[in-house]
């Protein structure tokens, strides 16, 4: 129980320093960051960097298609606004042509004053618009250039870090197989130690036998006493034997 608590209240406090010191925020950061990089390796280090910046494409697809819808509707209103500056040249050509009053070409003139002076601004937006969205464009086609050739980059990585791998084990089983036969040369010294061993033994028995000689009277003796042994056997079985 005292435990629990004690790492309850140890999570409580890191937590609180985090929020409150930078410093704090600055260590954990550090000694997490020398934590994964012990822990991963560098083609897992590339893969992720590539798949982080691939979250976030749709983020800036969805920017680039607000500005671009920004500047089509930036359009319409242009289109809009000519619509109108049109239609009060036409009502001031028909109001003269029909005899208005100076009054009515007065009030048609400001409409057009009005309605061009607002032509004129929506063109600025419009072409303000225009340049955003190109530029917005431009930078996503380069956002996706760049990102392909990234992941070909971490598929060529990726085959080289097997080619590593595939190296690394190479070379360990060469290591291997060097160890296992310099084992068997140490085994076969080993081995022929113990046959010298063994025919050192068996020098030291037979000299335990005595001379040549000692040992040829011995085997003279006992072939003396298995050929008396066999002529009384055979005489007893004779009936020839004196008993």
């Amino acid at each position: 129980m005292f435990i629990i608590d004690g790492i309850i209240v140890l999570a409580v406090l890191t937590g609180i320093g985090a929020v409150i010191s930078p410093k704090f925020r600055q260590l954990i950061r550090i000694r997490g960051g020398k934590a994964v990089d012990s822990a991963t390796s560098a083609i897992e280090k590339e893969q992720d960097a590539f798949e982080q910046l691939k979250k976030k494409m749709p983020a800036q697809r969805e920017m680039v298609t607000k500005v671009m819808a920004a500047a089509n509707m930036a359009k319409s209103e242009l289109d809009r606004r000519n619509v109108a500056l049109e239609s009060v040249k036409a009502r001031f050509a028909q109001a003269r042509k029909l005899g208005a009053s100076d009054n009515a070409l007065n009030e048609l003139g400001a409409q057009f004053t009005s309605a061009k002076t607002a032509v004129d601004e929506q063109q600025k937006v419009l072409t303000e618009a225009q340049a955003t969205a190109d530029e917005a464009r431009h930078s996503l086609d380069q956002t996706i250039a760049a990102m392909q050739k990234f992941g070909q980059k971490v598929e060529t990585d990726k085959s080289k870090a097997e080619l590593a791998a595939a190296l690394r084990v190479t070379a360990e089983a060469r290591q291997s197989a060097a160890d296992i036969t310099s084992a068997l040369s140490a085994a076969g010294s080993a081995s022929k130690e113990v046959d010298r061993q063994l025919e050192e033994a068996r020098a030291a028995n037979q000299l335990s036998k005595g001379t040549s000689t000692d040992q040829e009277l011995s085997q003279l003796d006992e072939k003396a006493a298995a050929a008396s042994g066999r002529a009384e056997l055979e005489a007893l079985l004779d009936g020839t034997s004196k008993q």
